[in-house]
C-alpha cells in the first residue's frame, strides 16, 4: 500500500466497524453499506486517497437519502480516523504541502489581488448583465408564448362555440324534421284511417245495395212464381171449366140426339140446334180464355 491511500478492504472495515458500534446494523446503515461496497466494486481503482474517498461516500449519501448528515458526518469520521491512523506521515507531509500552497496564494502582490478583484468583478458585472438580458429575453419569450397560448385559447374558445353553435342548430334542425316527421306520419296515419273508414263504409253501402238488389230480385222471382201459379191455375181451371162445359153441352147434345129421334120434328129441331149447339161451346172456351185473362193481369197489377 502507498503512504497516502487506503484498500478498499480497509475502507469498508472502518465503515463496519462505526456501523456496528452498537452491536448491531439497522436496516438503513445496511442498506447504506451495500450501496457503497457496490461502488467502490465498481471504481477502477483498488486504493483510495482521502478525497476519493469521501467523494464515493458523499455519493453514496446522495443515493442513500435516508441517513441523516450527522450520521452520515460520522461514518466520514471513522473512515478518515482509519486513514489517519494508518498513514500519520502522509497526512502531515499533505498538510505541509498545502501550508505551502497557501504561503504561495498569500504571496501574491496587492496590485494583482485588486486587478483580479477588478476582473471579478467586471466579469461578475457582465454575468449579471447577461443574466439580465437573458432574463428579460426569457421574460419575453414567456410573455410571447404566454400571448400566443392566450391567441391559441381564443381561437380555441372560438372554435367551440362555432362548434356548439352548429351543433345546437343542427339539433334544432333535427327536432324540426323530427316534428315535421311526426306531423307528416300523423296526417299519413289519418289519412290511411279515413280511406280505411270510407273503404269500409263504401263496403258497407255495396253489401247493403247487393242485399236490396238480392232482396228486390228475390221479390220479383217470387212475385213471378206466384204469378205464373196464379196464372197456371187460372188456366187449370178454365181448362177444366172448359173441360166440363164440353162435357155439360157433350151430354146436352147426346140427350137432344135422343130427343130427335122420337119425332120427325124433334130430330129437325135437333139437326137445327146442333150447330147453335156447336157454337155456344166455341163462345163459352172464348169467354173462360178471357175471364182467365183478365184475372192474370188484375194479379200483375
Amino acid at each position: 500500500m502507498d503512504g497516502d491511500r487506503l484498500t478498499l478492504t480497509q475502507t469498508l472495515t472502518a465503515l463496519q466497524n462505526y456501523l456496528m458500534k452498537d452491536g448491531s446494523i439497522s436496516s438503513e446503515h445496511q442498506y447504506f453499506y451495500k450501496e457503497f461496497r457496490n461502488i467502490l466494486n465498481e471504481d477502477e481503482h483498488t486504493e483510495f486517497d482521502v478525497t476519493r474517498v469521501r467523494m464515493l461516500l458523499e455519493k453514496t449519501h446522495k443515493i442513500m437519502d435516508n441517513v441523516t448528515d450527522e450520521d452520515f458526518q460520522g461514518m466520514v469520521q471513522a473512515v478518515l480516523t482509519q486513514y489517519s491512523n494508518d498513514n500519520d506521515d502522509a497526512l502531515n507531509e499533505r498538510i505541509r504541502k498545502m501550508a505551502l500552497e497557501d504561503a504561495a496564494r498569500q504571496k501574491l502582490s496587492a496590485e494583482e489581488r485588486a486587478r483580479r478583484a477588478e476582473e471579478a468583478r467586471l466579469k461578475a458585472e457582465e454575468e449579471a448583465r447577461l443574466a439580465e438580458e437573458e432574463r428579460i429575453r426569457q421574460e419575453a419569450r414567456e410573455a410571447e408564448k404566454e400571448r400566443l397560448a392566450e391567441e391559441e385559447r381564443v381561437r380555441e374558445e372560438a372554435r367551440l362555440a362555432e362548434e356548439a353553435r352548429v351543433a345546437e342548430e343542427a339539433r334544432a334542425e333535427a327536432e324540426r324534421q323530427a316534428e315535421l316527421d311526426r306531423l307528416a306520419e300523423e296526417a299519413r296515419l289519418e289519412e290511411v284511417a279515413r280511406q280505411a273508414a270510407e273503404e269500409v263504409r263504401r263496403e258497407a253501402e255495396a253489401r247493403r245495395a247487393a242485399e236490396e238488389a238480392a232482396r228486390r230480385e228475390e221479390e220479383e222471382r217470387l212475385a213471378e212464381e206466384r204469378r205464373a201459379a196464379e196464372e197456371a191455375r187460372l188456366a187449370e181451371e178454365a181448362r177444366k171449366k172448359a173441360e166440363e162445359d164440353a162435357m155439360a153441352n157433350e151430354k146436352a147434345a147426346y140427350w137432344d140426339a135422343q130427343a130427335a129421334q122420337d119425332g120427325n120434328a124433334a130430330t129437325l129441331s135437333v139437326e137445327e140446334s146442333a150447330p147453335s149447339g156447336g157454337s155456344n161451346l166455341l163462345w163459352i172456351v172464348i169467354g173462360a180464355v178471357v175471364v182467365v185473362g183478365g184475372a192474370a193481369a188484375v194479379f200483375l197489377l
